[in-house]
């Protein structure tokens, strides 16, 4: 019974190319669709919480101010506190990086004391080049230097061999010296000794946050509690950023999935046209089947299995598809699709086998359920 259905199946397909053409790419085009829009929210979430990652290192909590700047003298304060194991004072600057190709590109900068900073991330460790400081005493003393900065792997893609990068902060463009490399991952990142930062970009007696690392047994809401008499504080999670930038994107990529699912249900639709015009220019055919020995259920199973072709070939055309149309999107409009709640940068695309089977799954139960009454008609036709 199944090579005659594969036979029949391959009748269909031969005698009624264009038509079932169009269903399978109805099916593709919706999985297509909803698998971009998953793989562009995925790449550019995981982006940005690298980024984050990058810029915000991992201390236990972070004490942020919760309008403006913190002020400096705050610094000594915490880190003279009972539980607090490392206290790491940070100047974190969105700046525009001038790269090899004569364009801004987005990067940040973070003004860091070079002795505490790798106790919060390792990634911010400086690591000097040979020939860096020699007006600060040595390659060694180089991270001290108020006028270099330590650039990672990113902003050293974007700035080529250059040993300067001009920066832009306010308005105003200001050009340092590179003196070496930090570990960090993700995005651009520069870091500069915070008293460079302070003095070159006017934030002299401020701090963007304090990151703190707490010593063992120790808890943030006793080390929270010393600093309740002072300016207004309040301590933040390490993932905080991420989370703030994941309900920020929520709406257009909700927007999104439901117009990709909206496309997919086209598509399960136009499979139902498909297979009742089929079903129904098919009746004499599938009546004498029936005079021939085919039950209703054998013939219910011929319908389903044409429209399971149909999925089975949209979905795989889909997930190729929509993997092509996320990179393109990816690297044409940044992974927030040009709306800005992500910065408009690039990630890699994160591509997912699972997301994949999910997707390719939903393509097959689309056309399915579109074939699912056509069939139910072909099982109860009468024999000839």
């Amino acid at each position: 019974m199944a090579a005659l259905h594969a036979r029949l199946l391959r009748a269909e397909w031969r005698h009624h190319p264009w038509r079932q053409a169009a269903a399978v790419m109805a099916v593709a085009l919706g999985v297509a669709l909803a698998f971009a829009v998953q793989l562009v929210n995925a790449s550019a979430l995981s982006e940005f919480e690298t980024a984050v990652h990058a810029a915000s290192g991992a201390p236990d909590f972070s004490v942020r101010p919760r309008d403006g700047l913190l002020p400096e003298d705050l610094y000594p304060r915490l880190a003279r506190t009972p539980g607090v194991a490392h206290a790491s004072p940070v100047i974190d600057l969105p700046v525009a990086l001038h790269g090899a190709d004569g364009q801004p590109h987005a990067a940040h900068l973070l003004g860091l004391d070079a002795f505490v900073a790798p106790f919060i991330s390792p990634g911010w460790l400086v690591q000097p080049d040979a020939h860096a400081g020699a007006d600060a005493g040595g390659a060694p003393l180089s991270a001290l230097d108020p006028d270099v900065l330590f650039v990672n792997a990113a902003a050293r893609a974007q700035l080529g061999p250059a040993d300067h990068a001009t920066l832009q902060v306010d308005g105003h463009w200001q050009t340092f010296a590179i003196a070496g490399r930090i570990a960090a991952e993700g995005p651009p990142l520069m870091v500069m000794d915070i008293a460079g930062v302070q003095t070159h970009f006017d934030r002299l007696g401020s701090l963007s946050r304090i990151d703190v690392r707490l010593a063992p047994g120790a808890r943030q809401e006793a080390v929270m509690g010393v600093l309740a008499a002072g300016p207004d504080v309040r301590a933040a999670a390490p993932d905080e950023a991420a989370l703030r930038m994941a309900r920020l994107s929520q709406s257009y990529r909700v927007n999104l999935s439901v117009l990709s699912l909206v496309a997919l249900f086209t598509g399960g639709f136009l499979v139902f046209s498909v297979q009742s015009l089929a079903v129904a220019k098919r009746i004499p055919q599938l009546a004498l089947l029936g005079v021939l020995g085919m039950s209703g259920r054998q013939r219910r199973t011929l319908v389903w299995a044409d429209s399971l072709m149909v999925g089975a070939i949209g979905g795989v055309l889909g997930l190729a598809l929509g993997t092509a149309l996320a990179a393109a999107a990816l690297r044409a409009l940044g992974g927030d699709l040009g709306s800005g709640t992500l910065g408009g940068s690039a990630p890699r695309l994160q591509w997912s086998g699972l997301a994949a089977l999910a997707y390719g799954a939903l393509g097959l139960a689309s056309a399915f359920a579109g074939g699912w009454w056509p069939a139910r008609a072909a099982q109860g036709l009468a024999p000839a």
